[in-house]
């Protein structure tokens, strides 16, 4: 198990244990996607957990890549050094693919890189980083007919995030929540972890098609 400590990391260290436990208990039946891999402090866990149980496919990842200066600061916080707008992709390679090598990168603006998703079925369905509209529409608009009724485990990792917002700032936030809430039946919450701060994250098992 690879040492997290030195990778910057926005979720807590009991969500990377249960992305471990769900990439254990993948069935076989489609591929893992992540949305905002950052530099793959989310990614690694799950990957482990998909190594040990014999995953063979592509891990197909999303984002942008090139450092904003937020990402700095959390990552100069947290002891990496990072330039504005550099390129991280590199470095997210240079994390992952020694845990697993058949790492399928997509970087740009997820909301026009989406469209290259090959269409694989898809069992873990993370998304790490689109929350606000009109990006997280696009993307999960575009993946959902690739979901499997009763397998597909969709993770928002910042379902929670406009709890930080004062309330007269939390409506551009609230689309992971919408989403949900505009399919009753469709989704089962399995995990989740209240809110609070620093963990905004919450899974959800697709259990009917949309």
């Amino acid at each position: 198990m690879i040492n997290l400590t030195k990778i910057p990391e926005m979720t807590p260290p009991y969500v990377h244990d249960y992305l471990r436990q769900l990439g254990r208990e993948w069935t076989g039946q489609g591929v893992a996607i992540e949305l905002g891999s950052w530099l793959g402090a989310s990614a690694i866990p799950l990957l482990e957990g998909l190594v040990e149980a014999d995953y063979d496919r592509p891990f197909y990842c999303f984002d942008k890549w090139i450092a904003s200066e937020e990402e700095t600061i959390k990552a100069n916080d947290q002891g990496l050094s990072i330039r504005y707008r550099q390129n991280l992709l590199p470095m997210f390679l240079e994390n992952v693919t020694p845990i697993y090598p058949k790492i399928r990168a997509t970087q740009g603006r997820i909301q026009f890189k989406i469209r290259y998703y090959p269409g694989d079925p898809i069992e873990i369905c993370l998304f790490d980083a689109p929350k606000r509209e009109p990006v997280f529409s696009i993307a999960i608009n575009a993946l959902k007919p690739y979901w499997i009724p009763g397998v597909t485990v969709l993770g928002l990792l910042d379902y929670y995030f406009y709890k930080r917002k004062p309330v007269g700032e939390q409506k551009p936030h609230l689309a992971p929540v919408r989403f949900i809430e505009s399919h009753p039946g469709c989704f089962e919450k399995i995990k989740e972890w209240g809110g609070d701060d620093p963990c905004s994250c919450v899974f959800f098992k697709y259990v009917k098609k949309i």
